[in-house]
């Protein structure tokens, strides 16, 4: 997801775990904000796939859990959380966390008490036990020295003939993809394990219990995990077919996958995929995220000419200080009429950020090309759309996905677009990214008997 996206942090090596340690677990405290507000805000404490000790934050209340921590360091007194825009330090106290939560320099104090879970939204599809599967928590082995916390799925006196792997979109996604209190991933892999389809699922490199750098990935590391995950699946011989079900950015992870190892993958479900090389696609996505704002055609129009050159920017300056610098003078030098519509229509967040474009993974995705790795997968495919995507945009996407497979030669390929869905396969009224927080549906049932279908035609194919 482009312009709905925490902030994407470095992680730093970890000295010294004393505290983290001892007192693993949530942690969740009330703090008074300068206007009066009560905030809650949290801390969670825990081990990562590859043993060591680390921690993310929380806001429940602004429906942010597993905030990264950038660098956590010990203090005589404690042990300090850096999430780049803030930090907090933690003292431990009896029973309890003294906590100091600061944010522009101004240091606000909260007490921190273990809780079993963080708050958040009631949503109805979320899985509630007793579970007719069993869950088994895995350490995956990928390339760098990164290990994949994840966990699988397993249907209960039933033979699971396939096994899907659950391809995140963009961002800092856990293994349940959470988002705004929904966890569509878990939600999935429920639906899939009580249909006899076994399921994994893993955290992103850098994000929760996966160790390594989060900000500073390409596409092709995300590549590399998931073929990690494959390879994985493939050695415990326990499975006749590997599919991948990828989500927005996940199929073209999933495509370059299959592409390079024809014979590791099955079958693919691609949800929401892009069909247009990167510049074009986020150029449309920022077309209709303008126009969705409410900008006249004539303001997209002079917008495009700006997202234009911040891109061609990107591309074109392969030093991030560099490029920081180019950007910079591109917006001082906007006229004035500019400047204002980039403001008022809001176009300086996601990609259109400074933050954004110091990233690796920017300039590479805006250089890549989906469509070259589709016209190489020979798999079943399954595109599914859903008709208010406002973020990958029909019919541009869909059309250009399967086209690609099909001047490869694929055949065995299948799309649908599922009227009244947004992109996030939630039953909406306009599909606008504003809509998602309020909406109490996690995945449309058509959208998850789609994929069940699909999957179970390849496992009867075996």
């Amino acid at each position: 997801m482009k312009h709905f996206v925490r902030a994407m942090l470095i992680l730093a090596p970890l000295a010294h775990a004393g505290t983290l340690q001892q007192h693993q677990g949530r942690w969740l405290g009330a703090m008074k904000t300068a206007d009066g507000i009560t905030l809650r805000l949290g801390a969670d404490l825990f081990t990562r796939a590859d043993g060591s000790y680390w921690a993310s934050v929380a806001s429940p209340d602004q429906g942010a859990l597993d905030i990264p921590v950038r660098r956590i360091s010990e203090t005589p007194d404690g042990v300090e959380l850096d999430v780049g825009f803030a930090a907090m330090h933690l003292r431990w106290n009896a029973d309890h966390f003294d906590a100091e939560f600061r944010q522009d320099g101004t240091p606000t104090p909260l007490t921190l008490r273990k809780v079993a879970e963080f708050p958040s939204a009631a949503r109805t599809q979320t899985p509630r036990g007793p579970f007719p599967y069993d869950e088994q928590t895995l350490a995956i082995a990928s390339a760098d020295g990164v290990t994949l916390g994840a966990t699988l799925t397993l249907p209960q006196g039933k033979a699971s003939g396939s096994v899907v792997v659950l391809v995140h979109g963009s961002g800092p996604q856990t293994r349940d993809s959470a988002m705004f209190g929904h966890r569509p991933f878990a939600v999935l892999a429920d639906y899939l394990a009580r249909r006899g389809i076994a399921v994994l699922r893993y955290d992103k490199r850098g994000i929760a219990r996966s160790s390594g750098t989060y900000e500073q990935h390409t596409l092709p590391d995300l590549a590399n995990d998931l073929g990690a995950v494959v390879k994985a699946l493939k050695a415990r011989r326990q499975f006749g077919r590997v599919g991948l079900v990828a989500f927005s950015e996940g199929p073209e992870v999933a495509a370059m996958v299959a592409a390079r190892d024809p014979h590791a993958v099955d079958f693919i479900v691609a949800l929401a995929g892009t069909g247009l090389d990167g510049l074009n696609a986020v150029v449309l996505q920022d077309r209709v995220y303008a126009q969705d704002k409410g900008a006249s055609p004539a303001d997209v129009a002079r917008l495009q000419v700006y997202v234009r050159q911040w891109y061609g920017i990107i591309k074109a300056q392969p030093d991030a200080e560099l490029r920081i610098g180019a950007l910079k003078a591109l917006v001082a030098g906007l006229a004035p009429q500019d400047k204002a519509l980039v403001e008022k229509y809001e176009m300086n967040v996601g990609t259109l950020s400074y933050q954004w474009a110091a990233m690796p993974f920017l300039r590479a995705s805006l250089m890549s090309d989906p469509r070259a790795h589709w016209r190489k997968v020979r798999c079943p495919v399954l595109a599914l759309n859903g008709s208010l995507d406002h973020q990958v945009p029909l019919p541009e996407n869909l059309a250009g996905l399967v086209d690609a497979l099909h001047e490869g030669g694929n055949r065995k390929v299948e799309s649908a677009i599922l009227p009244s869905l947004n992109h996030l396969f939630q039953t909406a009224r306009t599909g606008r990214e504003d809509e998602y927080p309020g909406i109490a549906e996690t995945l449309a049932p058509a959208a998850m008997e789609k994929i069940a279908a699909f999957v179970q035609r390849q496992r009867a194919a075996q």
